[in-house]
């Protein structure tokens, strides 16, 4: 089969366009023909190679997979062949394109239970494959963990990467104020039709001090923070008391500083999230096919471009998902 290969980590060269095997279903599990495969800052991460993570080379990134069942492994039978389904990436504590051979490939090798049916047209695959990790992470962090309701305010950091897309869709959805930051704005001006109230560029203004005036000075119920380091003492400022600062990742380094007088005289919440649930997939399914969710699609990219369609996204062009479809497929 064809597949885009890491066989050595570093630069964009090293994700190559080549033939692979195509893998074979252990017991239990299915070997799914690709649909889609929707791209995440992950991919570029294992690519690059991350510091205290051996990852067994070559290796198939992608983790966000629509596919059609093609052979069944002994034991416990999945989906018939033949049905589409979207696959949840966490396996056994192990995350699909990471530790586990992913979907940039023309095949796909998963657990039967981690495939979810979907009765849909073919060509919505590219809007299903973009829901499990961006999607799935903004809904537990927004509704399990941050208990955000209608009428609160929410602060959105980062808000044009595929988390923050997310969390700005589904909070402004449910009757929430966001105020999406962002350092570019095009993409705050796509932000603000995708439901952000309010926009905060960040390459102009430091957004601490703009959302305590946005707020009438009280701060805001919730923010959002997964940028880390940079960002974490402005994000506890901005918030008022009793609000809740919610992180999911750190992409600007782990060691952030807290002023913890903030913390207890606002009795301010800080609180981690981490991942998604399987409820959080079927809901997001749900919206889909209710019409009340569109995924954000930057661009969708033959398999044979992978390595295109990961720039788009390593060098902050995208605003939503990339998309990569095998070839055959288009």
């Amino acid at each position: 089969m064809k597949a885009a290969v890491v066989s050595r980590h570093g630069g964009p060269e090293q994700l190559e366009y080549k033939q692979a095997p195509r893998p074979d279903p252990p017991a239990g599990w299915v070997r799914l023909r690709v649909l889609a495969c929707a791209l995440n800052m992950l991919d570029v991460f294992v690519r690059r190679g991350m510091p205290g993570v051996h990852l067994d080379l070559p290796h198939v990134p992608g983790g966000d997979v629509v596919g059609v069942v093609e052979v069944l492994g002994e034991g416990p039978q999945g989906p018939a062949p033949g049905t589409t389904v979207l696959v949840d990436p966490s396996i056994e504590g192990r995350a699909l394109g990471e530790d586990i051979p992913g979907g940039l490939a023309e095949s796909v090798v998963v657990p039967a239970a981690n495939c979810l049916p979907l009765d849909i047209p073919r060509a919505n695959a590219p809007l299903y494959a973009a829901l499990p990790i961006a999607y799935g992470t903004a809904r537990r962090m927004l509704f399990t963990r941050a208990r955000l309701q209608a009428g609160e305010t929410v602060v959105v950091l980062g808000a044009a990467g595929g988390v923050g897309v997310a969390c700005t869709q589904l909070a402004s959805a449910v009757g929430a104020r966001v105020i999406a930051c962002s350092s570019s704005a095009p993409k705050l001006a796509r932000l603000a039709e995708l439901g952000a109230a309010d926009l905060v560029n960040t390459s102009e203004v430091d957004f601490s001090p703009r959302v305590w005036a946005l707020t009438g000075r009280k701060g805001a119920d919730v923010v959002i923070d997964y940028l880390g380091a940079d960002t974490w003492e402005r994000s506890v400022r901005a918030l008022r008391r009793g609000g809740r600062l919610l992180t999911c990742g750190a992409t600007t380094g782990f060691l952030a500083e807290t002023d913890l007088r903030y913390v207890w005289t606002r009795e301010i919440d800080i609180r981690g999230s981490n991942g998604w649930e399987r409820q959080d997939l079927l809901a997001l399914v749900e919206q889909v096919q209710q019409g009340r969710l569109k995924p954000e699609i930057h661009g969708v990219y033959p398999l044979s471009q992978a390595r295109a369609a990961v720039a788009e996204l390593e060098e902050r062009r995208a605003l939503g998902k990339v998309v990569v479809v095998p070839d055959a497929e288009l």
